[in-house]
């Protein structure tokens, strides 16, 4: 059994999706969560359904704009002491065939998917907001960052480059025994899952289900690779990208 009891842990897109299942699966376990997300009401409520809201607390902050959370750190600190690490899970998917991509499409998937959770991790592990103990980053990628797929340009382009970051922040950070992980899911049941197949026909969804051996998956199935990865019975690993597809990438 992962015990996280004394650990702290910062989560984005707590408030959907992969994010909320991380963020309550933790708290669980008997860490400390700082949600994130652009809803405060939605954060509210996703505190009072933990396990352990007492052990919780929130940041309000839209990831698409400019941003510090310096200040947030400093009383989060104060208030509930240093972090063990960073779990970014928010997202955000454009799909569309080259002719029609636009700058803006590339600008908002860099910055939220590779922008945001650099800038993010940089000032997290300040010598003043993190744990001498060492911890773990951990940054929700993409099956699809390591495989191309129609209308994905935009998408894919930005998830392969979580890989690459991935591997020199470990390098970067191995010296103050803090972890970098990413994770590679394939298709999850989540809210975004269920309305992008609201708008194709069932026999489509049952196409993109038979890719996936194993089926698609739950959210909780990611939660738990989070939940290894962020706790000691992972020290040595670091660096890497960890497929979690039902199998999707290996056909």
């Amino acid at each position: 059994m992962i015990d996280l009891s004394g650990q702290k842990y910062l989560i984005t897109g707590s408030t959907s999706g992969i994010g909320l299942g991380v963020s309550k699966l933790l708290n669980e376990l008997g860490a400390s969560v700082t949600l994130c997300g652009r809803n405060e009401l939605k954060l509210k409520e996703v505190r009072g359904g933990l396990l352990y809201p007492d052990k919780s607390e929130f940041l309000q902050i839209d990831l698409l704009e400019e941003f510090s959370i310096k200040p947030f750190l400093k009383k989060s600190v104060v208030s509930t002491g240093v972090y063990s690490g960073m779990i970014h899970c928010a997202g955000l998917d454009i799909t569309k065939p080259y002719k029609l991509l636009k700058q803006k499409d590339f600008d908002q998937l860099n910055r939220l998917n590779i922008t945001a959770p650099f800038q993010l991790s940089k000032e997290l592990v300040g010598k003043s907001f993190f744990s001498p103990d060492g911890g773990s980053l951990i940054w929700i990628s993409s099956v699809m960052g390591a495989l191309g797929q129609k209308g994905k340009i935009a998408y894919t382009s930005s998830k392969a480059a979580v890989e690459g970051l991935v591997k020199s922040f470990a390098l970067e950070l191995a010296s103050k025994k803090i972890r970098v992980n990413s994770i590679a899911p394939g298709i999850v049941k989540t809210p975004l899952t269920s309305d992008l197949f609201d708008k194709i026909s069932p026999e489509a969804v049952q196409e993109i289900e038979n890719m996936h051996p194993l089926g698609f998956g739950e959210t909780e199935d990611v939660a738990h690779l989070v939940a290894f990865l962020v706790s000691n019975k992972s020290k040595w690993i670091t660096g890497t990208t960890h497929f979690i597809d039902g199998g999707y990438h290996i056909q």
